[in-house]
């Protein structure tokens, strides 16, 4: 984090971490931008098998999450009250999912690549 407050232009303290730089760093950039530049090509170089136009956002990152705690034995009421679900049902049905070895790697990778990723990358 240090080496980001050196780059960047907004680095006092309560600005924002991804600023909008069309707004001069007034207002957080738009999540969808975030996702266009940095998430969306991290996932695919992560190896993530996205098909052109497919939708693959920061709800993704909700549902891994859930997944990865649930796989590593976090108590599952733990893990609804992080997602703020009313109930476990809606955590444990809806938004976990089986994970292999390979789904967990992958993952890992995904997160590498966001933190390498350049953010004028082309996108699929």
């Amino acid at each position: 984090m240090l080496g980001w407050k050196q780059e960047t232009a907004y680095s006092q303290d309560g600005d924002w971490v991804f600023p909008s730089t069309r707004m001069k760093g007034k207002t957080p950039r738009v999540g969808s931008m975030l996702t266009k530049s940095y998430l969306r090509p991290a996932a695919i170089k992560a190896g993530v098998g996205l098909e052109v136009g497919q939708r693959f956002g920061f709800h993704n990152l909700r549902h891994s999450l859930a997944s990865f705690l649930v796989n590593i034995k976090t108590d599952v009421k733990t893990v609804q009250s992080l997602l703020r679900h009313a109930n476990s049902r809606t955590t444990l049905d809806i938004y976990t999912h089986a994970m292999e070895d390979t789904k967990l790697a992958a993952q890992g990778e995904m997160l590498a690549a966001i933190f390498r990723q350049e953010p004028n990358a082309a996108v699929n």
